[in-house]
């Protein structure tokens, strides 16, 4: 649901970049902070960072020219197994440019003594 909800959100604020004058993004892309996601406009560009259930993307787009944006960002998910993916990526009037990694996750739990815990609570 994050995926589609993500993807939905990009393609509709990319189409208004690229339908937009130049340094006109403020009143074409809207400012949301709600639930996990946050979009944050500026004259030529916009962040929009999405957390939710575990599963992050974040991403800059900038209008470096009339039509021609300059995207950059990442999006990471854990997996079952303790193994968590992480794709960068970057896009813009060169192509298109990603990478990943699957790496590890490591839960450490760190104890406390039990005097540490008493002088804790008081």
């Amino acid at each position: 649901m994050a995926i589609l909800f993500s993807s939905v959100l990009l393609i509709l604020s990319v189409s208004l970049v690229i339908s937009a004058p130049p340094n006109s993004l403020t009143g074409l892309v809207p400012s949301i902070n709600d639930n996990g996601v946050l979009l944050v406009p500026s004259d030529n560009s916009y962040y929009l960072r999405i957390d939710v259930d575990g599963t992050g993307r974040e991403e800059t787009v900038e209008q470096i020219a009339p039509e021609q944006l300059q995207v950059k960002g990442s999006y990471g998910q854990p997996f079952p197994g303790s193994k968590y993916l992480l794709v960068t990526y970057e896009a813009g009037p060169n192509g298109y440019v990603a990478k990943y990694s699957l790496s590890e996750i490591h839960n450490q739990v760190q104890q406390l003594p039990p005097a540490a815990l008493k002088t804790a609570a008081g």
